[in-house]
Formats: C-alpha cells, sequence, structure tokens
C-alpha cells in the first residue's frame, strides 16, 4: 500500500512537469486550436452618431444612449492678435502729417487747451484752411474752470497766449512754457489789486500737474519736435474752460469778476474758425 502511494505522487509530480513544459514550450501547438474553438471576439458596443453642431450652438451628451443640442452664447472668436507698429515719436507725428497731407512741416501752430474736456488740439492754418492734426488729451488735471488768480491756486490760466521758450531739461520729460500772464491778466489783476500772480505754465509730459497741461512723454515728444520745427513765435495757445464751439458758460450777476464775459467772449471768438469737418 506504501509503494501504491509513493508511485502515484510520483506520476503525479511527473505529469505536472510535462504538462508544465508542454504548456510553456509547446504553444504553438496547443494554442491555435485553444483559440479556434474556445476564444470568441468581443462584440463591439454601438456609438452614437452625434449630432453636428450649428456654429451657435454646443454639442452636449445627455446619458450613454442620446445625444443633446444645448444652445448656449457662444464664446467670442478669437481674432489673430492685432501687432502694433512701434513708431517713434518724429515717426508718429510725420504719419499725423502725412494723414492731413502735409509734404513739409506746417508753417504755424494753433493749440487749443479744453478744461472741460481734458483735451490739448493741435491746429494749422493752410491756404487760408484751418487744418486740424491731432488730439492729445490731458494725462492729468488740477482746479476747477475758471480762469487762474494767483501763485498756488492750482488753476490752469484761461486766454490767448503764446509759447516762451522750449524746456529740455524738464523734470516732467519736456516741456513748453506757455506765457502766462498776458497783458490782458496783469490788467484785470492791477484793477481788482492782486499780485503774485503766479508763472511757469507749462505744456509738458509724465501724468502729474499742479495748474499744467500734461499729456504724457510720448505725445509732448511728438508736440516738442513739432514746435522746434515751427518755431516758438508762430505758436497761439487758447485756454479755455469749455469747448465755446458746443457749450457755454452763464456768468451770473454774482460773479465777482464781471470781466469773464469779455474774457469768454475773446476766446470764443478765437476758437470760432476751428470747425472740424
Amino acid at each position: 500500500m506504501k509503494n501504491l502511494v509513493l508511485h502515484f505522487l510520483l506520476f503525479t509530480i511527473l505529469f505536472l512537469g510535462l504538462a508544465s513544459l508542454f504548456y510553456l514550450y509547446g504553444k504553438n501547438i496547443w494554442y491555435p486550436y485553444y483559440k479556434k474553438y474556445s476564444y470568441t471576439e468581443p462584440k463591439k458596443q454601438e456609438t452614437l452618431q452625434p449630432l453636428t453642431p450649428c456654429k451657435e450652438c454646443t454639442l452636449t451628451h445627455v446619458g450613454p444612449l442620446q445625444a443633446k443640442i444645448i444652445e448656449k452664447e457662444c464664446p467670442p472668436s478669437k481674432a489673430p492678435p492685432v501687432v502694433e507698429e512701434v513708431l517713434t515719436s518724429k515717426q508718429r507725428l510725420k504719419r499725423n502729417l502725412a494723414d492731413n497731407d502735409f509734404v513739409i512741416y506746417p508753417k504755424n501752430l494753433t493749440l487749443i487747451g479744453l478744461k472741460h474736456e481734458k483735451i490739448l488740439e493741435v491746429w494749422t492754418k493752410k491756404n487760408g484752411k484751418y487744418i486740424h492734426i491731432t488730439d492729445y488729451p490731458f494725462t492729468a488735471f488740477s482746479g476747477i474752470l475758471g480762469p487762474k488768480f494767483k501763485e498756488g491756486d492750482r488753476q490752469i490760466p484761461e486766454g490767448i497766449y503764446g509759447i516762451g521758450y522750449l524746456n529740455p531739461n524738464s523734470k516732467f520729460h519736456l516741456s513748453m512754457n506757455i506765457n502766462y500772464p498776458n497783458a490782458f491778466d496783469k490788467k484785470m489783476a492791477k484793477k481788482e489789486n492782486r499780485t503774485n500772480l503766479g508763472s511757469a505754465i507749462m505744456i509738458h509730459g509724465s501724468d502729474k500737474t499742479v495748474g499744467c497741461i500734461p499729456i504724457g512723454n510720448d505725445k509732448i515728444e511728438e508736440l516738442y519736435f513739432l514746435a522746434e520745427k515751427v518755431g516758438i513765435k508762430n505758436i497761439k495757445v487758447i485756454l479755455a474752460p469749455v469747448d465755446f464751439r458746443k457749450m457755454e458758460v452763464n456768468i451770473t450777476k454774482k460773479n465777482k469778476h464781471p470781466w469773464l464775459k469779455d474774457l469768454y467772449s475773446q476766446i470764443k471768438k478765437e476758437m470760432k474758425p476751428f470747425i472740424s469737418k
């Protein structure tokens, strides 16, 4: 009995060993039969044919067996980035002049500073016609509407002026001096016994001011260069509380400075020919 058990164990070990060798090294023999009789390809899952979405809609799948179009506001289309030309101040100025049919630099300039609108307009006169060259927005503002009366009141003057000098060494990049006070300012101050009227009113760069007109560094470079070409003796500066071509200022009887009516009438008359088409 003992020998029978021993022989059975040896037979089992030998059989398993041979079976393992056949499995490992005889796969070319047995695997084709196994694949033919016992292996089946998995069935392909049915897939939905998605609806073709319109440009104004977004396709959304709801559940495994249903497709649904949900209308949504389309996101803004991504336009190609606009590559801005990098121009120097002189190039920008020449482009502005070329747009107004100037082959050479103009022979005169009129600068109109509008305090309420915070715009500095640049004009010239050619062949009897007034031509609007460009505008420069104020980059800062101080004071209120109304003329300048004294030093330190933070007011931008109002009246008809010229350019006194150009300053290439300004702490505000570049600057152009407005020759305030003019004869009218001095005459009214004398009538009212006012002294110390202030001075050094500038059109300059940067974005800070106390009673001057800042237009930013890049814009003052354009205007400064143009002023050099034109000559400061050929530049007029009109500083107004509002654009009198579109608005009026009501001077009441309670106003302490009745001469404002005459001043504003003069400014309005000076501005009248400068009408953009």
